[in-house]
């Protein structure tokens, strides 16, 4: 499969819109959201609203969070594109720039969100060393603060995994995949909350999702315009589905990503485009952004507008960060 980097950019911004607006509406809703997980009270809760003028507000609450998986697909697909099989790959160097890149993006926007709201140190340094996801189960595990955060650890396991990825066959790759989504099925049903919540923080909750991006990188599949827009309106119905049924749970992460590809495959904006290029400043600034904005200004009889001005907020901020990551960036690997 070829995704350009003009669909993969539109499919980066639909993502980090949906999980921006979640991020900030969750905590205000407090509905709960499916997550690798599923609670019939959040399905009922959100089902009620289903045909208010709040519907918007609470799908978003809701189903927001399926913007994280897409970015998982996509680190599996542009790895595999970048390293392909045929490549050598030094593991020192390439862990070495992975986490220099993810030290860049975390550290100056976190050192100001723990100036701003003095968090556990525990917790500051589990952030800093991405050992956050790890150290966060059980009674003395240490409380993740922002919680969003959490996907850096994520996504330096599956860098580091790759390394043992890459050198699996297509086969072997299929079969892994499978053995993660019966896992899922196993903690949907067999383990307790702090279980779930401690796997969705970590690999484990989104290993076979991963892999598809390497699956997808290698292969040479190809879809039609028309074969692409019933994809499209089928993988949403099927999303839909799987978002309020809980022995579909697992299925959701794999018809969101036949989604989002489908979508761009037929219609993209440029302003997503935009936000999808600056999607990882997106995703360090809005935390900090949010935070603020609670504590300075906040309407909730104006819903919709003070989350529009909140976004707003986000995006030209996150536009500032990249331009400055951009150039330090550039400073610091031009020079290497």
């Amino acid at each position: 499969m070829n995704l350009r980097k003009e669909q993969c950019n539109h499919i980066k911004g639909l993502g980090i819109l949906l999980i921006m607006l979640h991020n900030y509406v969750d905590i205000l809703l407090g509905i709960g959201s499916n997550e690798v997980r599923f609670s019939q009270e959040a399905v009922d809760i959100f089902q009620a609203h289903v045909f208010t003028a709040d519907f918007l507000w609470y799908i978003l609450s809701y189903a927001g969070w399926i913007g994280v998986p897409v970015f998982f697909f996509l680190s599996g697909y542009g790895l595999t594109k970048k390293y392909p099989d045929t490549q050598r790959l030094a593991p020192s160097p390439y862990i070495k720039n992975h986490l220099i890149k993810l030290w860049l993006l975390l550290i100056p926007v976190y050192l100001v969100y723990y100036a701003i709201y003095r968090t556990n140190i525990k917790s500051a340094i589990a952030q800093i060393t991405f050992t956050n996801t790890i150290l966060s189960y059980g009674k003395n595990g240490i409380y993740i603060d922002p919680g969003v955060y959490w996907f850096f650890g994520a996504i330096l396991q599956f860098y580091l995994l790759f390394l043992v990825f890459r050198k699996l066959s297509n086969r072997w790759l299929w079969g892994l995949c499978g053995v993660f989504v019966v896992f899922h099925y196993l903690i949907l049903y067999g383990v307790s909350p702090e279980t779930m919540n401690w796997t969705r923080n970590n690999f484990l909750g989104w290993g076979e999702i991963f892999i598809l991006g390497i699956l997808a990188a290698r292969s040479d599949f190809s879809i039609s315009k028309r074969l692409n827009a019933v994809a499209c309106a089928v993988s949403l119905v099927a999303l839909c589905v799987c978002l309020v049924t809980k022995w579909l749970t697992p299925l959701v992460e794999l018809f969101t990503v036949v989604f989002f590809i489908t979508l761009t495959g037929m219609v993209r904006l440029k302003w997503v485009g935009f936000i999808g290029i600056i999607s990882s400043s997106v995703f360090v600034i809005h935390p900090l952004v949010r935070m603020l904005f609670y504590s300075i200004y906040f309407a909730p009889e104006h819903p919709y507008i003070t989350t529009l001005i909140y976004a707003a907020i986000v995006l030209v901020v996150s536009w500032i960060h990249y331009r400055v990551l951009k150039w330090f960036n550039k400073m610091v690997f031009s020079r290497r």
